[in-house]
């Protein structure tokens, strides 16, 4: 009987468990596309002469813009994620969205050397899209 009650309230607390343990990772995905974003403006700037390391960085923007949009499920509200996240959710995916093919083309204009600026202007404004209306400063 023991054994039967201690289960039931460990999977009673799973839930909370998996919103901080989803709440947690989604800064941490989120945290890798700032560090990303900022490296690719570093190299682009010329802070660093690290030119070569531009297509490692688009890629994984690429690959991140990819799944950003699983990062918000519900119950996982929090962190410096507005609540509009969930109450315009259509939206929200809209951008997201946005976000993704804006990484994608920056991937491909480093990839062919063509466009990246303007790529890169697209990815950043894809960026301030969202956190204009759905990330707390």
């Amino acid at each position: 009987m023991k054994k039967g009650i201690l289960l039931g309230l460990a999977l009673i607390a799973l839930p909370a468990a998996a919103s901080e343990g989803d709440l947690d990772y989604r800064q941490h995905v989120m945290a890798a596309v700032g560090g990303h974003m900022q490296s690719m403006a570093d190299i682009l700037q010329q802070k660093v002469p690290h030119m070569a390391h531009l297509g490692l960085h688009a890629n994984a923007m690429a690959d991140l813009a990819g799944i950003a949009n699983t990062l918000f499920p519900e119950g996982s509200e929090g962190g410096d994620a507005l609540p509009a996240i969930w109450t315009n959710k259509e939206d929200f995916a809209k951008r997201m969205t946005a976000f993704e093919e804006a990484a994608v083309a920056m991937k491909a204009a480093v990839a062919s050397g063509e466009g990246v600026g303007p790529a890169m202007q697209g990815l950043g404004q894809s960026c301030k899209g969202c956190h204009d209306d759905y990330r707390a400063e």
